[in-house]
């Protein structure tokens, strides 16, 4: 026998209520979470707050709906990079060359520009773990792998950033 809630039996009610609310809350902090790791976040967390609205009754029914949110964004960028990786492969083919960006002249740490130039795998990891504060089990789930995975990118990552603050200082 199945106990209906009151919000099914109550016609009248609005099913996107309870996600105004969550989007409301939710969407500044994954919006700082996710920006620091890749440029193409917005339009990622955008599009999965989209699809949880469109399936607000599913979803809202989550232990946690942040999280669905989150790894659809996270799915969404790793699409992303993997559609970037295919059209970069077709331009090497066809001998384009890739536009260069000049060091900075003052000689200056830029670790924005450090972190960008880390594969997206390795900024969605660092991203999650130092500033969302995530476990790695955790940031694993949200990327799709496991926690051994992500101590590995993050491993990676810091590696890649200590040996470019070394390059700098040189």
């Amino acid at each position: 026998m199945r106990v209906e809630s009151v919000t099914e039996l109550d016609e009248t009610a609005n099913p996107l209520m309870g996600f105004d609310d969550f989007f409301r809350t939710e969407f500044p902090r994954l919006s700082r979470l996710l920006g620091a790791a890749d440029a193409s976040a917005a339009d990622a967390l955008q599009d999965a707050f989209f699809k949880a609205s469109q399936a607000w009754s599913k979803v809202s029914v989550y232990d946690d709906p942040a999280a669905w949110v989150r790894r659809v964004a996270v799915h969404r960028m790793l699409d992303e990079r993997r559609s970037n990786r295919r059209r970069a492969a077709a331009m090497v083919r066809l001998r384009v060359p890739e536009s260069f960006t000049p060091p900075d002249p003052d000689g200056r740490i830029d670790i924005d520009r450090m972190i960008a130039g880390l594969p997206l795998q390795q900024r969605v990891a660092l991203s999650l773990f130092y500033l969302g504060g995530f476990t790695s089990s955790e940031v694993g789930e949200s990327m799709g792998i496991t926690d051994g995975a992500v101590r590995f990118h993050l491993n990676r990552a810091r590696s890649a950033l200590r040996s470019a603050l070394g390059d700098q200082h040189d």
